[in-house]
């Protein structure tokens, strides 16, 4: 990546603290010579994000949202964590240290791909979300749900449970882990699909266990009886209700999120997952 001229930072909720944060980085990179600007959903308003920088200031939650908002651009961005775990953010620099790192060049690129849920209502209506985590398709009622699952058009599966989390390399470890789902590196390109309490008597032959796809596989999922057994989709955490028919696939883009120098994913799994033991045990 070429040094930047023009950011943009973004931030989706205020505190004192994360203000403070975002007018000093501001000015840190003002007095570098560089163009910057905020813009945040309260302010209204498309965002045109045509920065050769994006700055996310938040949570994994903010992150998801806000590239929703602009789009899923292929501008590269930097995640600064002011949530709780934060997996695909990075650690709180001071400000002056932060714009010195971008600057600097000490980071790499980690590629997202961008998978898009395209479907049909009961209604008749189609809707379109993309995302870089998961799609889940799950009940919106009290009643479980009926799916027929085709992979690449060939049938899978006649199931009957609570939903299907299919889930990134990105969004594998979060809902699908939850539920059962194996952790993908981000260097592995695919997409997980994780059943959400799968019925287990044999008469449903529900699939009851997380499967493994390449990422340019083809999803198809049909809804049986949604008038008595509603079904919603949720893409990166933004609900859809009433669907019938889904269409999950990769969109063909990436989401280029930057990495300070010396990342390891494995450290983050460790530190923000599993957990680390203490000299003690």
């Amino acid at each position: 990546m070429l040094k930047p001229e023009r950011v943009l930072i973004v931030a989706d909720s205020t505190s004192i603290e994360m203000d403070q944060f975002i007018t000093d980085v501001s000015a840190v990179l003002d007095s570098s010579g560089l163009q910057s600007r905020f813009w945040s959903p309260t302010s209204g308003g498309v965002p045109q994000a045509d920065e050769d920088l994006i700055i996310v200031v938040g949570g994994d939650g903010s992150l998801m949202s806000l590239l929703r908002e602009l789009g899923h651009p292929p501008i590269p961005c930097y995640g600064v964590n002011f949530g709780r775990v934060g997996f695909l953010m990075n650690p709180r620099q001071e400000p002056a240290a932060l714009v010195s790192t971008l600057l600097g060049g000490r980071f790499v690129e980690q590629r997202l791909p961008v998978i898009q849920a395209t479907w049909k209502s009961t209604d008749g209506s189609q809707g379109q979300a993309a995302g870089i985590n998961d799609i889940v398709l799950e009940r919106d009622s009290g009643q479980t749900v009926h799916l027929g699952v085709y992979i690449d058009e060939v049938f899978l599966n006649a199931y009957s449970g609570d939903g299907l989390v299919m889930a990134t390399a990105a969004g594998s470890t979060a809902y699908s882990l939850a539920a059962g789902g194996p952790v993908v590196h981000p260097g592995v390109e695919g997409l997980v699909v994780t059943p959400l309490n799968a019925h287990r008597p044999v008469q449903f032959h529900s699939l009851q266990f997380p499967v493994v796809l390449p990422l340019d596989t083809t999803i198809r999922i049909f809804g049986e009886g949604g008038d008595k057994r509603p079904i919603r989709v949720v893409v990166d955490g933004e609900s859809y209700a009433k669907v019938d028919e889904l269409l999950v696939k990769a969109r063909g883009d990436s989401v280029r999120l930057l990495r300070p120098l010396g990342h390891q994913y494995i450290q983050s799994l460790l530190s923000r997952i599993i957990g680390e033991r203490s000299s003690q045990d």
